[in-house]
């Protein structure tokens, strides 16, 4: 027996829907104070504040703001639980290299069949061409997998989010070809990997999805910025080798995961609050392509922080702030939050 799906909406009265949006707009203005708590308490009396900490306030805190009252406790703690950091590595797919053996094995066979020559004037043989169909069935492959992989990872992100800020990553700069006498198989095989993840591919996919719904999309400079070394707490800069996995500030002393502490820059720094390096949405925008060549973008320029403002003010007066962090290996860092 085939099974049939329906789907149903349910659409609200008046009454409901202003319920509706007071209660958020209540668990928004919990959400915040949490992380206001959270971040003064640290950077103060370097006093790290945990969700349990903050759970077991919530009865005091509901007899100080009785409009909090009409929501249940179960409600609240998930909207206190909701301020940890979300953070997970997203491990490199590896299609090239899964398929690479394959790709090998039938490029072989291929060479071992007649090739075609027009100088020669010689054709391909059936056997060639068959031999040829075969490696690009496994090549056609492996593009429609990394695609399939974008498409899914990008979608996860912005399904919860509306607003996406990344690194801006000169992938064409991060493979070019080594230089002689300088760890040639090595950049080789790094630039492989880089390529097969598909970093460029992923950022435009996000970026399109993200602009689709209206949100917004801040690509971090990273020679200004330096997500990887700077400290989130302090904005003291200091150098690391990508051997060094941990972020350990020499001024602070702040320690944490060299990927979610680049995360927490790019977050400060795009919102305005990066000690040493400040910026709002407007200066974050990322140039065009053409941006050189036009003198007279003034009123392009406003229309556009106009929309951001609009996105930005619906998000935070309507909007349960989620944050999260996502990580691409070493190479690549993105860090959202609604």
């Amino acid at each position: 027996m085939a099974t049939r799906r329906m789907t149903f909406r349910l659409y609200p009265n008046k009454q409901i829907e202003q319920s509706l949006r007071y209660h958020r707009k209540l668990h928004k203005d919990l959400y915040n104070a949490a992380v206001y708590n959270r971040f003064t308490q640290y950077q103060k009396f370097n006093h790290s504040v945990s969700y349990f900490e903050q759970q077991n306030c919530l009865p005091a805190f509901k007899e100080v703001w009785t409009e909090y009252k009409e929501i249940n406790y179960q409600a609240l703690q998930a909207t206190l639980k909701r301020v940890d950091y979300t953070h997970k590595q997203i491990d490199a797919p590896k299609f090239l290299r899964n398929a690479e053996q394959l790709i090998k094995k039938a490029s072989k066979k291929k060479r071992r069949k007649q090739a075609p020559n027009r100088k020669k004037k010689i054709k391909a043989s059936r056997r060639w061409k068959k031999a040829q169909t075969t490696v690009s069935k496994i090549i056609r492959k492996v593009a429609n997998q990394r695609q399939n992989w974008v498409h899914h990872v990008a979608t996860e992100i912005v399904s919860g989010n509306s607003f996406v800020a990344t690194e801006k990553l000169e992938v064409k700069n991060m493979t070019s070809k080594a230089k002689k006498g300088k760890r040639k198989k090595q950049k080789a095989g790094l630039n492989k990997s880089i390529l097969d993840v598909g970093f460029g591919m992923l950022r435009s996919t996000i970026k399109y999805k993200v602009e689709q719904i209206g949100g917004v999309f801040v690509e971090v400079p990273t020679k200004k910025v330096k997500p990887s070394q700077t400290c989130p707490k302090c904005g003291h800069q200091h150098k690391k080798t990508l051997d060094v996995r941990v972020h350990e500030c020499g001024v602070c002393g702040y320690v944490q995961d060299r990927d979610i502490a680049a995360a927490e820059v790019m977050l400060y720094w795009a919102k305005g609050n990066l000690p040493g390096l400040g910026t709002s949405l407007l200066d974050a925008e990322s140039p065009s392509s053409t941006a050189n060549t036009r003198t007279h973008r003034g009123s392009m320029r406003q229309l556009g922080a106009k929309k951001r403002q609009k996105s930005k003010s619906i998000g935070l007066e309507a909007e349960t702030q989620t944050t999260g962090v996502v990580g691409l290996g070493s190479s690549c860092r993105f860090l959202f939050f609604f």
